[in-house]
């Protein structure tokens, strides 16, 4: 595994403060009311914000209620829910570790690319981080992971071999998209999704720890 792309949300950040925060912003304003409770709006985190809300509110994929939302969320998200969050344990020394084994370490997030790139920024991860890629602003491309993967793929200026290039996540959603790509995946267990998701998704690898992730690149 000489290059990795990575999920930001659940595998390098812990943002579930600022994402559950603007979710219920989102719903106060465009219901009036927050319809699912915290357990349910966790699941938001990873997929896109119109998958979920296709998926628990059942509207149409050109339902306008999903532009709504996809704006009030960003009313909050981008004046304050971006810079709420934390970095799990052992992500930079895992960066570092992949550093030193000459891996190249790119991210692939169905966040915003904009918001990605500024938080990458923020966390000084850029000695360590080649390329951010991410969705459109307004979800409108590259909403869905294996287009930001493909995407990726695509226009990154490293050479990219294939057979060397796995996708490291904690949803279903980086599993499969990997899958579309022709690529294996890491399934990590530490952020939003877990053991049984990763697993029905058909993982190749699955891990608890950052490190851990470190150590399987050195091994395949």
């Amino acid at each position: 595994m000489n290059n990795l792309f990575f999920d930001l949300d659940g595998t390098i950040i812990n943002s579930e403060i600022g994402i559950m925060k603007s979710l219920k912003y989102m719903y106060e304003h465009t219901l009036g009311y927050v319809p699912h409770d915290d357990a349910t709006l966790h699941t938001f985190i990873g997929p896109t914000i119109g998958a979920s809300l296709q998926k628990y509110d059942h509207v149409a994929p050109d339902d306008p209620f999903i532009n709504q939302s996809i704006n009030a969320f960003r009313e909050y998200y981008q004046e304050e829910g971006w810079e709420q969050y934390t970095v799990f344990d052992g992500i930079y020394d895992m960066m570092e570790s992949l550093k030193k084994a000459d891996k190249e370490i790119f991210i692939a997030t169905s966040k915003p690319e904009v918001f990605a790139k500024k938080i990458i920024d923020q966390l000084d991860m850029k000695q360590y981080v080649r390329h951010v890629f991410g969705a459109a602003e307004d979800e409108s491309i590259r909403s869905l992971k294996e287009d930001v993967i493909s995407y990726g793929i695509e226009k990154t200026s490293v050479e990219l071999d294939t057979k060397n290039l796995v996708m490291v996540g904690d949803r279903s959603s980086d599993i499969v998209g990997a899958h579309k790509n022709n690529l294996k995946a890491i399934g990590v267990t530490y952020g939003f999704g877990d053991y049984a998701e990763l697993k029905s998704a058909n993982s190749e690898w699955i891990v608890n720890k950052p490190q851990e992730i470190a150590k399987l690149a050195m091994e395949n």
